[in-house]
Protein backbone atom coordinates (compact mmCIF):
# COMPACT_ATOMS: atom_id res chain seq x y z
CA UNK A 1 0.00 0.00 0.00
CA UNK A 2 1.17 3.24 -0.87
CA UNK A 3 0.71 5.57 2.05
CA UNK A 4 0.19 9.27 0.25
CA UNK A 5 -2.75 10.44 1.49
CA UNK A 6 -3.99 8.03 3.67
CA UNK A 7 -5.37 8.69 6.75
CA UNK A 8 -3.40 6.53 9.26
CA UNK A 9 -4.71 6.42 13.40
CA UNK A 10 -2.21 5.08 15.92
CA UNK A 11 -2.84 4.27 19.55
CA UNK A 12 -0.39 4.86 21.93
CA UNK A 13 1.22 7.27 19.42
CA UNK A 14 2.55 10.07 21.85
CA UNK A 15 6.01 8.26 22.01
CA UNK A 16 7.84 5.27 21.46
CA UNK A 17 6.76 2.42 18.89
CA UNK A 18 3.86 4.69 18.43
CA UNK A 19 5.73 8.11 17.77
CA UNK A 20 8.74 6.51 15.53
CA UNK A 21 5.72 5.01 13.25
CA UNK A 22 3.72 8.22 13.29
CA UNK A 23 7.13 9.88 12.11
CA UNK A 24 8.05 7.43 8.88
CA UNK A 25 4.33 7.58 7.94
CA UNK A 26 4.32 11.19 7.54
CA UNK A 27 7.53 11.51 5.49
CA UNK A 28 5.68 9.26 3.18
CA UNK A 29 3.00 11.86 3.00
CA UNK A 30 0.09 10.25 5.06
CA UNK A 31 -2.18 12.12 7.51
CA UNK A 32 -1.67 10.62 10.93
CA UNK A 33 -4.23 10.81 13.84
CA UNK A 34 -2.45 10.45 16.93
CA UNK A 35 -4.49 8.33 20.69
CA UNK A 36 -2.48 8.78 23.24
CA UNK A 37 -4.38 8.79 27.52
CA UNK A 38 -1.63 11.10 28.97
CA UNK A 39 -2.60 14.38 27.50
CA UNK A 40 0.83 16.55 28.44
CA UNK A 41 3.02 13.43 26.72
CA UNK A 42 0.58 13.95 23.49
CA UNK A 43 -0.12 17.47 23.25
CA UNK A 44 4.05 17.92 23.90
CA UNK A 45 4.25 15.41 20.83
CA UNK A 46 2.43 17.29 18.36
CA UNK A 47 3.24 20.77 19.01
CA UNK A 48 7.23 18.82 18.13
CA UNK A 49 5.24 17.79 15.19
CA UNK A 50 3.65 20.11 13.90
CA UNK A 51 6.71 22.84 14.43
CA UNK A 52 8.49 20.35 11.55
CA UNK A 53 5.85 21.30 9.20
CA UNK A 54 3.29 18.19 9.85
CA UNK A 55 -0.15 18.29 9.83
CA UNK A 56 -1.45 16.27 12.72
CA UNK A 57 -4.91 15.36 14.11
CA UNK A 58 -4.67 14.10 17.90
CA UNK A 59 -6.99 13.16 20.47
CA UNK A 60 -6.57 12.21 23.95
CA UNK A 61 -8.07 8.60 24.25
CA UNK A 62 -7.83 6.06 26.57
CA UNK A 63 -8.19 2.72 24.24
CA UNK A 64 -9.98 0.75 27.89
CA UNK A 65 -12.87 3.23 27.69
CA UNK A 66 -14.96 1.37 25.62
CA UNK A 67 -16.92 4.69 25.59
CA UNK A 68 -14.26 7.14 24.86
CA UNK A 69 -13.01 5.21 22.16
CA UNK A 70 -16.34 5.03 20.13
CA UNK A 71 -16.71 8.60 20.82
CA UNK A 72 -13.62 9.48 19.47
CA UNK A 73 -13.82 7.34 16.83
CA UNK A 74 -17.42 9.09 15.66
CA UNK A 75 -15.77 12.35 15.59
CA UNK A 76 -12.80 11.08 13.24
CA UNK A 77 -15.61 9.12 10.78
CA UNK A 78 -17.14 12.87 10.61
CA UNK A 79 -14.01 14.49 10.33
CA UNK A 80 -12.16 12.34 8.11
CA UNK A 81 -14.99 9.67 6.89
CA UNK A 82 -13.40 6.22 6.98
CA UNK A 83 -8.98 5.80 8.06
CA UNK A 84 -6.99 3.86 5.63
CA UNK A 85 -4.82 2.09 8.36
CA UNK A 86 -5.36 1.56 11.62
CA UNK A 87 -2.22 0.80 14.62
CA UNK A 88 -3.11 -0.83 17.69
CA UNK A 89 0.04 -0.06 19.28
CA UNK A 90 -0.91 1.11 23.15
CA UNK A 91 0.38 -1.28 25.33
CA UNK A 92 1.93 -1.84 28.94
CA UNK A 93 3.59 -4.70 30.82
CA UNK A 94 3.44 -5.58 34.64
CA UNK A 95 6.56 -8.01 35.36
CA UNK A 96 6.96 -10.59 38.54
CA UNK A 97 5.12 -13.79 38.93
CA UNK A 98 1.45 -13.21 38.35
CA UNK A 99 0.50 -14.13 42.05
CA UNK A 100 2.71 -11.47 43.27
CA UNK A 101 0.30 -9.28 41.52
CA UNK A 102 -3.43 -7.91 41.95
CA UNK A 103 -6.50 -8.89 40.04
CA UNK A 104 -6.81 -5.02 39.21
CA UNK A 105 -3.57 -4.53 38.21
CA UNK A 106 -3.77 -7.84 35.78
CA UNK A 107 -6.99 -6.97 34.93
CA UNK A 108 -5.30 -3.34 33.50
CA UNK A 109 -2.80 -5.23 31.96
CA UNK A 110 -4.97 -7.58 29.68
CA UNK A 111 -7.89 -4.39 29.09
CA UNK A 112 -4.76 -2.39 27.75
CA UNK A 113 -2.64 -4.54 25.55
CA UNK A 114 -6.13 -6.82 24.12
CA UNK A 115 -9.90 -5.58 25.02
CA UNK A 116 -9.01 -2.56 23.23
CA UNK A 117 -8.03 -3.53 20.06
CA UNK A 118 -11.46 -5.41 20.29
CA UNK A 119 -12.87 -1.48 20.72
CA UNK A 120 -10.78 -0.15 18.15
CA UNK A 121 -11.48 -2.76 15.06
CA UNK A 122 -14.75 -2.69 16.08
CA UNK A 123 -14.98 1.12 15.42
CA UNK A 124 -12.91 1.53 12.52
CA UNK A 125 -13.67 -2.01 11.24
CA UNK A 126 -16.98 -2.09 9.41
CA UNK A 127 -15.54 1.61 7.11
CA UNK A 128 -13.08 -0.33 5.72
CA UNK A 129 -15.16 -3.49 4.64
CA UNK A 130 -17.65 -0.95 3.41
CA UNK A 131 -14.90 0.70 0.65
CA UNK A 132 -12.90 -3.21 1.01
CA UNK A 133 -9.85 -1.35 1.82
CA UNK A 134 -7.49 -1.27 4.43
CA UNK A 135 -4.71 -2.83 7.23
CA UNK A 136 -5.23 -3.16 10.55
CA UNK A 137 -1.57 -3.41 12.56
CA UNK A 138 -1.73 -5.21 15.91
CA UNK A 139 1.39 -4.80 17.47
CA UNK A 140 2.25 -8.13 19.69
CA UNK A 141 5.32 -9.34 21.22
CA UNK A 142 7.91 -12.11 20.96
CA UNK A 143 6.20 -13.09 23.75
CA UNK A 144 3.68 -14.23 21.47
CA UNK A 145 6.31 -16.76 20.36
CA UNK A 146 7.36 -18.80 24.17
CA UNK A 147 6.28 -17.96 26.98
CA UNK A 148 8.49 -16.25 29.63
CA UNK A 149 9.00 -16.76 33.93
CA UNK A 150 7.35 -13.23 35.36
CA UNK A 151 5.57 -12.10 32.18
CA UNK A 152 3.22 -14.65 32.47
CA UNK A 153 0.02 -12.38 31.90
CA UNK A 154 1.43 -10.08 29.43
CA UNK A 155 2.56 -12.96 27.24
CA UNK A 156 -0.71 -14.17 27.38
CA UNK A 157 -2.35 -10.99 26.20
CA UNK A 158 0.65 -11.04 23.48
CA UNK A 159 -0.70 -14.37 22.08
CA UNK A 160 -4.16 -13.25 21.92
CA UNK A 161 -3.02 -10.70 19.92
CA UNK A 162 -1.72 -13.09 17.41
CA UNK A 163 -4.82 -14.82 17.23
CA UNK A 164 -7.19 -12.27 17.07
CA UNK A 165 -5.15 -11.03 14.02
CA UNK A 166 -4.83 -14.19 12.71
CA UNK A 167 -8.62 -15.02 12.75
CA UNK A 168 -10.18 -11.89 11.89
CA UNK A 169 -7.83 -12.05 8.56
CA UNK A 170 -9.59 -15.26 7.68
CA UNK A 171 -12.89 -13.63 8.65
CA UNK A 172 -12.96 -10.80 6.21
CA UNK A 173 -11.54 -13.44 3.92
CA UNK A 174 -14.70 -15.86 4.10
CA UNK A 175 -16.50 -12.23 3.95
CA UNK A 176 -15.01 -11.58 0.25
CA UNK A 177 -13.16 -8.44 1.58
CA UNK A 178 -9.77 -9.24 0.04
CA UNK A 179 -9.08 -5.22 -0.05
CA UNK A 180 -8.84 -5.28 4.20
CA UNK A 181 -5.23 -6.76 5.96
CA UNK A 182 -4.77 -7.91 9.56
CA UNK A 183 -0.86 -8.02 9.95
CA UNK A 184 0.95 -8.16 13.81
CA UNK A 185 4.25 -7.47 14.45
CA UNK A 186 6.23 -9.29 17.05
CA UNK A 187 9.34 -7.49 17.85
CA UNK A 188 11.22 -8.75 20.68
CA UNK A 189 11.98 -6.80 23.82
CA UNK A 190 13.19 -3.10 23.45
CA UNK A 191 16.59 -2.44 25.69
CA UNK A 192 15.40 0.89 26.52
CA UNK A 193 11.74 2.44 27.36
CA UNK A 194 9.11 -0.78 28.39
CA UNK A 195 11.84 -3.58 28.47
CA UNK A 196 15.17 -1.85 29.39
CA UNK A 197 16.79 -4.00 31.85
CA UNK A 198 15.66 -7.27 29.77
CA UNK A 199 18.66 -9.39 29.16
CA UNK A 200 19.73 -13.18 28.08
CA UNK A 201 22.80 -14.99 28.42
CA UNK A 202 25.38 -14.43 25.75
CA UNK A 203 23.63 -17.76 23.91
CA UNK A 204 20.27 -16.02 24.17
CA UNK A 205 21.86 -12.71 22.60
CA UNK A 206 23.16 -14.04 19.58
CA UNK A 207 19.91 -16.79 19.18
CA UNK A 208 17.44 -13.74 20.11
CA UNK A 209 18.89 -10.43 20.43
CA UNK A 210 16.78 -7.36 21.46
CA UNK A 211 15.67 -4.81 19.70
CA UNK A 212 17.82 -1.61 19.81
CA UNK A 213 15.62 1.36 19.11
CA UNK A 214 11.68 1.97 18.87
CA UNK A 215 12.35 3.00 14.99
CA UNK A 216 13.98 -0.52 14.24
CA UNK A 217 10.34 -1.75 15.28
CA UNK A 218 8.20 1.34 12.94
CA UNK A 219 10.48 0.61 9.23
CA UNK A 220 9.41 -2.90 9.89
CA UNK A 221 5.86 -1.93 10.48
CA UNK A 222 5.90 0.65 7.59
CA UNK A 223 8.35 -1.15 5.08
CA UNK A 224 7.41 -4.66 5.63
CA UNK A 225 3.52 -5.00 6.96
CA UNK A 226 1.83 -1.70 5.32
CA UNK A 227 4.09 -1.56 2.27
CA UNK A 228 4.84 -5.43 1.43
CA UNK A 229 1.79 -6.89 3.11
CA UNK A 230 3.56 -9.24 5.25
CA UNK A 231 1.53 -10.72 8.14
CA UNK A 232 3.16 -11.16 11.38
CA UNK A 233 6.73 -10.17 10.77
CA UNK A 234 9.04 -10.57 13.61
CA UNK A 235 11.96 -8.16 14.66
CA UNK A 236 14.88 -8.49 14.40
CA UNK A 237 14.21 -11.33 11.80
CA UNK A 238 16.42 -13.55 13.03
CA UNK A 239 13.28 -14.54 15.88
CA UNK A 240 12.06 -16.66 13.10
CA UNK A 241 13.53 -19.18 14.01
CA UNK A 242 11.34 -19.62 17.55
CA UNK A 243 8.43 -20.49 14.91
CA UNK A 244 10.95 -22.93 13.34
CA UNK A 245 11.89 -24.40 17.11
CA UNK A 246 7.94 -24.49 18.45
CA UNK A 247 6.85 -26.72 15.32
CA UNK A 248 10.21 -28.95 15.59
CA UNK A 249 11.25 -29.51 18.88
CA UNK A 250 9.09 -31.47 21.65
CA UNK A 251 7.77 -29.23 24.71
CA UNK A 252 10.68 -30.68 27.34
CA UNK A 253 13.49 -29.51 24.56
CA UNK A 254 11.95 -26.42 24.49
CA UNK A 255 12.12 -25.93 28.13
CA UNK A 256 15.94 -27.07 28.47
CA UNK A 257 16.52 -24.75 25.60
CA UNK A 258 14.65 -21.79 27.10
CA UNK A 259 17.22 -22.46 30.42
CA UNK A 260 20.35 -22.83 27.98
CA UNK A 261 19.75 -19.22 26.84
CA UNK A 262 18.46 -17.60 30.29
CA UNK A 263 15.02 -17.47 29.85
CA UNK A 264 14.53 -18.34 33.37
CA UNK A 265 16.67 -15.20 34.47
CA UNK A 266 15.78 -12.57 31.71
CA UNK A 267 13.74 -10.32 33.94
CA UNK A 268 16.00 -10.63 37.24
CA UNK A 269 17.64 -6.79 36.32
CA UNK A 270 14.23 -5.34 34.98
CA UNK A 271 14.42 -2.09 34.78
CA UNK A 272 11.51 -0.55 33.13
CA UNK A 273 7.88 -0.06 33.71
CA UNK A 274 7.12 -1.04 37.48
CA UNK A 275 3.32 0.27 37.95
CA UNK A 276 2.37 -0.74 33.89
CA UNK A 277 2.88 3.25 33.02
Amino acid sequence: MKLKNKHVLITGGAKGIGLATAKRILDEGAKVILWDFKEDDLSSTVTDLKEKGHDIFSQVCDVTNKKQVYENAAIIKQKFGSIDILINNAGTVYTGYMLDRTDEELENLINVNFTSMIYTIRAFMPGMLDKNFGHIINISSASSLTGAPKLAVYAATKWAVAGLTESLRLEVKKMGKNGVKFSSIHPNFLKKGLFEGTKLNFLGQLLAPGVSSHDQVAKVIVNRAIKLGFHSPKVPWIMNQMVLFRALLPSSLLIKLSSFYGLYNMMDDYKGYKDGR
